[in-house]
């Protein structure tokens, strides 16, 4: 069996409002070269048999029931199953634009670049949007810039997620890099800068948005 192209990892935990949501939004990627693991994170609602149920529709999906015990936890439990190339994360409350798996491909695939930063729009519970990426621009930046882009953003907006950007599976690999499971705050920014610091090659930086990020107020 041939490996894909990319693996998607989503840790799950009490996502049964929004997680279908979630799946349509990655299974109906132009780009369909990949694989899905869900992370179910000890669940006590009914996302554990959500997961099952895409996983018996679509072979891209795998799925990992594990005890409790937290999101870094279940994205390390992902990272040992990861058999694509190249390596996102997502939400399990959020969706991907369709093009976002192939817009980003497409730039990490040139061997001159180690990660992808993407746009991303931000919405309230209502569907209103709250913030959006107000130029596009497509550029490679350097390492260098690219840790201050996380730190000082030009569109001074946060960009320490894990959810709009790309990674490189071998560079993970070789590192060992794992998400520090002791914090629960910006252990996203620091496995980034991590991995940023065992790059040597551009990051490719695009303002064009792939990822709906939505603010949740309620349960």
């Amino acid at each position: 069996m041939t490996q894909p192209k990319i693996s998607i990892i989503v840790p799950v935990y009490n996502s049964e409002k929004y997680l279908c949501g979630c799946i349509d939004s990655i299974l109906a990627q132009f780009f369909r070269d990949f694989e899905l693991i869900l992370v179910d994170d000890g669940s006590r609602d009914s996302s554990p048999h959500i997961c099952d149920d895409y996983a018996q529709k679509d072979s891209r999906v795998k799925v990992i029931h594990k005890e409790n015990g937290g999101v870094s936890s279940a994205r390390n439990a992902g990272l040992s199953a990861v058999g694509g190339g190249y390596l996102c994360f997502l939400d399990s409350d959020d969706t991907l634009e369709p093009d976002a798996l192939q817009l980003m491909y497409q730039s990490i695939s040139n061997e001159n670049v180690d990660l992808v930063i993407a746009g991303y729009n931000r919405y309230d519970e209502d569907g209103t949007k709250i913030f959006g990426m107000s130029q596009r621009e497509v550029e490679t930046l350097s390492i260098d810039s690219a840790l201050k882009e996380m730190y000082l953003p030009k569109e001074e907006e946060y960009q320490g997620y894990l959810w709009n950007k790309m990674f490189r599976s071998d560079i993970i690999q070789k590192a060992g890099l794992k998400f520090n499971e002791s914090i629960a705050f910006n252990e996203d920014r620091l496995f980034i800068t991590q991995y940023m610091c065992n790059s040597n090659r551009g990051i490719a930086y695009t303002t064009t948005p792939v990822y709906n990020y939505v603010v949740r107020t309620s349960g």
